[in-house]
């Protein structure tokens, strides 16, 4: 059973008046051969580029510092998924399906007063698509589908209301000079460039653990310790919320997973589950994920005892210890888009210090050894026991 999905998001480049990259299109691939999406599901699709971007590819390493624009159509937008992207980089591009009823124009004014830029995808001037005009920003207009005399006719109009206008399928040399000629402010199609799709891997996703995770995040009488609990037993979820955490900008010095639970807030934690769910792919631990969970109880049963550090620090050391052989990268290169506290990067790198020499233990009494000290003076017997303990723990977890 594989623990690794090859994983793989399309883009496609927009520019500016002056042929410089200004953002890029993310769009769903389900394979890196694909040229166009096969998308049976709108949501689906748009969740599995939003996980897929945030929590396995980083949005830097896929956008830069350029805008990404991403794809929402009605029932995501009324599920405030928006709250996982950062405004000041994301654009919300409204999909051509989504019809400009009161909740939908309701849901883009509010999300234009947060402060989101909002996009209009595939305009073609119909009177149906209009009411969308005073709640967008950009307007992409489908100049394909429109055609010459109706942007000859309407794009003063939409200049008059201080729209930015963005042709798309752009296709020849003659197209993009008429556009240009017509004033719009971005281009975009394929005389510039085809989408290209990057490729990457990630972890598996649990489908009862995300289950459990989304039930209790929109329990009214949640205790976020629970909510920490459930992701920090399942390596994952652990990993990807680390991730995300850590390209926020308050997301340095990270000491647990409860940690950063409480960084995220419920709000953006209900939007994550939701992510979670529809990209769900179904599978059980194997033992490297049962190895993991093992170290990760090991360590915070010392740790209880240590108190050098919080028990959810030892947890955290622990659980991450075996990410290496899980992505098939150096541990480096793992931990690197993670932004942990010093103490913890030390501990897994160089098995240093109270939260290192643990889990330098744990690893002794896997391969067998008996020749073990533990820094917080324990004896064979106890730590032995600890190690049972670990072992019905992660056992025994429904996972």
């Amino acid at each position: 059973m594989s623990l690794i999905n090859n994983i793989c998001i399309g883009r496609q480049p927009i520019f500016n008046k002056n042929m410089r990259v200004y953002g890029y299109e993310l769009l769903f691939r389900s394979a890196a051969t694909d040229t166009t999406a096969n998308i049976v599901d709108d949501s689906k699709a748009t969740a599995q580029v939003v996980a897929n971007l945030l929590s396995d590819f980083g949005l830097n390493k896929i956008v830069g510092d350029k805008k990404a624009f991403i794809n929402f159509n009605a029932e995501l937008l009324s599920k405030n998924t928006q709250v996982l992207l950062p405004k000041r980089q994301v654009v919300i591009e409204v999909l051509e399906t989504v019809e400009p009823t009161l909740e939908v124009l309701a849901q883009l004014k509010d999300l234009s007063k947060k402060g989101y830029r909002i996009a209009l995808d595939d305009y073609d001037f119909s009177d149906k698509l209009r009411p969308f005009e005073d709640f967008t920003d950009i307007i992409k207009i489908d100049i394909l589908a429109a055609g010459p005399q109706h942007i000859i006719k309407n794009l003063p109009r939409l200049k008059l209301k201080n729209k930015r206008l963005l042709a798309e399928k752009i296709e020849t040399k003659a197209q993009f000079e008429f556009c240009q000629k017509m004033g719009f402010d971005f281009f975009q199609g394929y005389f510039f460039a085809k989408p290209t799709v990057i490729e990457g891997k990630a972890l598996d996703n649990n489908q009862a653990s995300i289950l459990r995770f989304l039930s209790m995040v929109f329990d009214p009488m949640i205790d976020m310790r629970k909510i920490s609990s459930v992701i920090s037993n399942d390596i994952s979820m652990s990993q990807k919320l680390v991730k995300i955490a850590s390209s926020s900008a308050d997301g340095d010095n990270i000491k647990s997973i409860h940690d950063v639970v409480l960084r995220f807030g419920l709000n953006r934690l209900q939007s994550w589950a939701g992510i979670l769910a529809l990209n769900n792919a179904s599978d059980k631990p194997s033992e490297l994920l049962t190895t993991s969970l093992i170290r990760a109880k090991f360590c915070e049963l010392v740790g209880e005892k240590d108190k050098d550090f919080s028990k959810d620090s030892y947890f955290i050391v622990g659980l991450f210890s075996s990410l290496d052989a899980v992505m098939d990268q150096t541990l480096e290169s793992v931990l690197a888009d993670l932004s942990f506290n010093v103490d913890i990067k030390k501990a897994l790198l160089e098995q240093t210090g109270s939260l290192g020499k643990t889990l330098k233990l744990v690893k002794e009494i896997e391969a067998g050894s008996t020749n073990f000290k533990s820094s917080a003076g324990f004896n064979p017997t106890e730590l032995s026991k600890m190690y049972m303990q670990a072992m019905e723990f992660a056992n025994g977890l429904d996972i």
